[in-house]
């Protein structure tokens, strides 16, 4: 046998060259995810590991077809390739009912176009992938991989349609399980360390075993997508997001939920390479959407991602402890907020869909309010003298001209209607906690509970019983400095209780309008009710009029000016309901503070300016009383 060579450095450093050839040619990259199905692991282990911990999806109820609730499920991708309706568009032309294998070869300015408009969906989408989901059982994708001596088993969900504050058609999202242990058949006797879900271009993350994180079965963590925007969630909430990690508004995922065991594919750890693979369309680098600007704009597929390449650096990197939820009694701050980022993005989509139109439209409305505003009268408003006639602006300069004298009165009344909306938000907020142990489709039974409900309305019938009381000592102060009374609070108590019919008049208009309001068709009705009636309280505690004919006499002031008096009434009365939401919903959008400081700043300037809408609806209506004679003192003489 022959003597064993001697390791000269020459031969060693030979030796280190050849390996480092051998290691760029095979595609070696240390910092990337590795194929956790090489010869070291069978891909039986692999889809073992991953069928062991999928996820149960737990999606907010959709019963109705275009309804409430989440009419999409993770699908496979097959049952959108090779349709006929669906268009490959490319730098080349377009390819109808696109195959894996047109896709892995489109490049990367390319877009998939499903049938519908991203930005005015309609109900197309939804009734599309009904007609697709037939044969197709709910599927997610797992990607088992080792990344930095650890194992992450991905979870990635294809829903066809995003309708969110972020319209696009096509959304790819998904969770991730990790292992502390460098190999699969390692990780198969061991427990995970973490978890991680994806939330629009963040993640949040909870250590296994850690309460947030709900099991079925011991293994399949919990996931509840938010409704239209599919961001993974450990619990059922509502949930507040401020940028582009968290999202921009508001995720629900609330109870009711319907439970989904979708069925698991195992995919490949890398993208393939061979364009007949069943998995080519992982090497599509295209948008899986069609093509619309800014963020309604197609999403680009797994393979693109940050996580899929360096997973355990994601979770690092971009994983936060915790959301932020919002209270399970909607507040004024997170209400506003939610509506306005919500109707702001529904406003921005239709002027990308109609620029012209919708365009048009704000111009001219901002051209309005600042034509009403050059053209009215300020000056002049003369607060001290309740009864007189005056112009728009200068009824709104008067109003606050009384409202500032009337300041030590007005604060009580301002501390009542505060306390009052406080305690009856507390203690519904307390009845959401009683009930019985909940479900993972139902966390929280009592939120949604018949008692819930009934201590809701009868708090909220007292907050409006309360309030109309509030209103109608204010008009019995301003009547008091209308006859040169010093003003007196409890002796305005003292007459309200004693002529109740402001009170009646207060709760018939807002039981009447809030009905109305209930339905988007009566809304307009809604708003004829609230101008004509808008001075019926006022009818009733100046005049002393029963309650059907305050609402007559009311109608007849306003008919005679009805411009002019549905423009301060609606003005009045919306601001009233709406700049205390608005500012607290602002104060969310632009500041890091707590949702209940910024409720409680909402609350506070709601308290205050009610009574200053009090006083201005009180003005209008002396001001339409004296046209009104004079217009009849006017007629006297031609009719002689």
């Amino acid at each position: 046998m022959a003597a064993p060579r001697l390791l000269t450095p020459r031969s060693a450093l030979g030796g280190v060259l050849l390996a480092l050839l051998i290691a760029v040619l095979s595609g070696w990259a240390p910092a990337s995810a590795t194929d956790a199905s090489s010869s070291t692991t069978s891909s039986s282990q692999a889809q073992q590991l991953a069928d062991r911990y999928a996820p149960v999806l737990v999606v907010r109820k959709h019963t109705k077809q275009c309804g409430d609730g989440e009419p999409y499920l993770p699908i496979s991708v097959d049952a959108v390739l090779g349709r006929a309706e669906v268009t490959l568009r490319t730098a080349r032309g377009t390819i109808k009912a696109p195959t894996a294998r047109q896709l892995a070869g489109a490049g990367p300015n390319s877009y998939l176009d499903l049938p519908g408009n991203a930005l005015e969906p309609g109900c197309t989408y939804e009734k599309w992938y009904d007609q697709i989901r037939q044969g197709h059982e709910p599927t997610i994708y797992a990607r088992v991989v080792t990344d930095q001596g650890q194992v992450a088993v991905q979870y990635w969900f294809y829903y066809v349609y995003n309708d969110w504050n972020d319209r696009h058609e096509s959304d790819w999202e998904m969770i991730q399980v990790d292992f502390d242990v460098p190999t699969v058949a390692a990780a198969l006797t061991a427990q995970p360390s973490r978890t991680a879900y994806a939330q629009h271009e963040g993640s949040e993350t909870a250590d296994w075993g850690e309460d947030k994180l709900r099991l079925v079965d011991g293994t399949h963590p919990v996931v509840y997508p938010g409704q239209g925007s599919h961001a993974s969630y450990y619990s059922q909430q509502h949930w507040l997001g401020r940028g582009s990690a968290t999202g921009f508004g508001c995720d629900d995922t609330s109870a009711p939920g319907t439970e989904i065991r979708p069925h698991v594919a195992l995919m490949p750890t890398t993208v393939p390479t061979d364009a007949g693979d069943a998995y080519a369309w992982l090497a599509f680098t295209g948008h899986w959407g069609e093509k619309q600007p800014t963020f309604n704009n197609g999403p680009t597929g797994p393979a693109t991602k940050t996580q899929w390449s360096t997973p355990i650096a994601w979770v690092e990197d971009q994983g936060r402890p915790a959301s932020v939820d919002l209270p399970q009694v909607p507040t004024m701050a997170t209400s506003a907020f939610c509506g306005m980022v919500s109707q702001g993005s529904t406003l921005f989509q239709r002027l990308l869909a109609q620029p012209v139109l919708t365009g048009g439209l704000i111009l001219a409305a901002i051209a309005l309010f600042v034509w009403l505003g050059v053209r009215t009268k300020w000056r002049d408003s003369e607060p001290g003298r309740v009864d007189r006639t005056r112009n728009v602006g200068q009824i709104l300069a008067a109003m606050f001209g009384v409202a500032w004298r009337l300041t030590p009165q007005l604060l009580p009344v301002a501390g009542v209607l505060f306390v009052s909306t406080y305690i009856v938000r507390t203690v519904t907020g307390l009845a959401t906690r009683i009930g019985p142990q909940g479900t993972i489709t139902d966390l929280d039974p009592g939120v949604n509970a018949w008692w819930t409900w009934v201590i809701a309305g009868i708090g909220w019938v007292l907050v409006a019983v309360i309030d109309a009381v509030c209103a109608a000592i204010v008009l019995d102060l301003l009547q008091q400095v209308r006859n040169g009374r010093e003003p007196d609070v409890r002796a305005a108590a003292v007459e309200v209780n004693a002529h109740r019919t402001p009170v009646y008049v207060f709760l018939v208009t807002a039981a009447a309008v809030g009905i109305a309001l209930l339905t988007f068709w009566l809304a307009p009705l809604a708003l004829i009710m609230l101008t004509l009636w808008s001075l019926a309280m006022a009818a009733a505690a100046v005049e002393e009029r029963p309650l059907r004919a305050a609402f007559k006499r009311s109608a007849q002031l306003v008919w005679t000016r009805p411009v002019k008096s549905a423009i301060v009434a609606l003005l009045l009365v919306l601001t009233a309901a709406g700049v205390g939401p608005f500012i607290g919903g602002a104060l969310l959008l632009l500041t890091g503070w707590p949702i209940w400081i910024e409720d409680l700043m909402g609350g506070l300037l709601t308290a205050v300016v009610i009574p200053a809408a009090v006083i201005g609806l009180g003005l209008l209506f002396f001001d339409l009383r004296r046209r009104a004679d004079q217009d009849q003192t006017d007629r006297e003489p031609a009719a002689a």
